[in-house]
């Protein structure tokens, strides 16, 4: 069954057998890429050269690389748990559907580098611009990822109404630049900034999760049985 873990199982019919293993490649392809993503972050957690061994110098040190560090942790975590709610959904992938989250991919893998080239540099550096040019660009393709699957290739379950669809994509390409907008664009202090986008990420899924649930159908008014009498 399409989602369930790869197995040696042969009795399956090769149609079967092979949409399964497209999706289960698929989605430990991902994970893989988004858990050494966030791993590489740490990597760059290093003590500057000529910092004196006492708390509070080191405090200060670090303090710029722990505060890129945790803002591009949050991203990250943000799209892998979006990721993981389209995925939920998905019930198969085809060719152009693999395509796009290898797109999505690509651009995880360079938030580690994009992140070091931003905590290089001081405020409204290039490389901070280019750093919020590829959080947008992620937030740009995993859109397109979810529109194709939900809109145009029929990918998903049929239980997810076209509301949920429509808002699900719309969130995802908005929220990115709506976000950055309001941090890096509102000139909020480095320090503060991950803060800032956690507590705007947790509303904005709450917000996301409200919109996307289809209003309350209207019930069907009962026939008065005494009018239809003569």
């Amino acid at each position: 069954m399409t989602g369930e873990p790869e197995s040696l199982a042969a009795t399956e019919p090769l149609a079967v057998r092979r949409a399964r293993h497209n999706f289960d490649r698929l989605i430990m392809l991902s994970d893989g890429v988004f858990a050494i993503a966030m791993t590489l972050l740490a990597l760059d957690v290093r003590v500057p050269a000529g910092s004196e061994a006492h708390l509070a110098s080191l405090w200060v040190a670090l303090k710029p690389v722990l505060s890129a560090y945790a803002l591009s942790f949050l991203v990250i975590s943000a799209y892998w748990l979006l990721h993981r709610r389209s995925m939920a959904v998905i019930l198969r992938v085809d060719a152009i559907a693999a395509v796009l989250n290898l797109l999505v991919l690509g651009l995880v893998s360079l938030l580690p580098a994009g992140t070091r080239l931003a905590s290089s540099g001081q405020a409204m550096s290039p490389g901070l611009g280019l750093y919020a040019g590829l959080v947008i660009a992620i937030g740009a393709a995993m859109a397109c990822f979810w529109g194709y699957a939900a809109l145009i290739g029929r990918l998903v379950s049929a239980e997810v109404g076209r509301r949920e669809r429509w808002v699900t994509f719309l969130g995802v390409l908005l929220s990115a630049p709506l976000f950055l907008l309001l941090t890096i664009g509102g000139h909020v202090p480095p320090g503060v900034v991950p803060a800032v986008l956690l507590v705007l990420f947790v509303v904005g899924w709450l917000i996301l999760q409200r919109l996307s649930r289809e209003p309350p159908a209207k019930p069907r008014p009962v026939p008065d049985a005494g009018a239809a009498k003569p």
